[in-house]
């Protein structure tokens, strides 16, 4: 089943920016209310995991403005789903990892550290689906 290539590059900017949106805000007050000297592990922790994601949709975002998608494109609902869901699941992650930290007896920069593995596993999925939805969808464009 085909969805339109608009909605769906839509609806992944908006899961993204949302998702890293409130893990940016709930970071933020962290860093100001909960400081202890961690303000820096946490967005050292942060920044890096979600920046290479946000900057490939606003890049298609960019591309698409200047080379006007045509109308009625799409691509295959199963590689847009995919891509959505490790998104949304991964970006859930990342927003309690450090909400969960106070509940743990290991300290903030060791917690973070560690949470690292298991996130990078789901990291990768959820940006090899990306990739594989933006790819998917130049190829559908190259070939009418």
């Amino acid at each position: 089943m085909l969805v339109s290539i608009k909605a769906a590059r839509q609806k992944l900017a908006i899961v993204w920016f949302s998702g890293a949106g409130l893990t940016f805000i709930a970071l933020l007050i962290l860093d100001t209310f909960g400081n202890q000297g961690h303000g820096a592990v946490l967005w050292d922790w942060f920044l890096p995991v979600v920046t290479p994601n946000l900057s490939l949709i606003v890049g298609v975002m960019f591309n698409d403005l200047r080379r006007k998608a045509e109308k009625g494109e799409s691509v295959d609902s199963f590689m847009y789903r995919l891509a959505l869901w490790l998104s949304v699941v991964y970006l859930l992650l990342l927003f309690i990892t450090p909400l969960l930290s106070p509940f743990t007896d290991v300290p903030l920069v060791t917690y973070l550290q560690n949470s690292k593995i298991p996130l990078s596993l789901v990291q990768a999925l959820a940006t090899t689906a990306l990739g594989a939805f933006y790819v998917q969808r130049e190829s559908k464009f190259e070939t009418k």
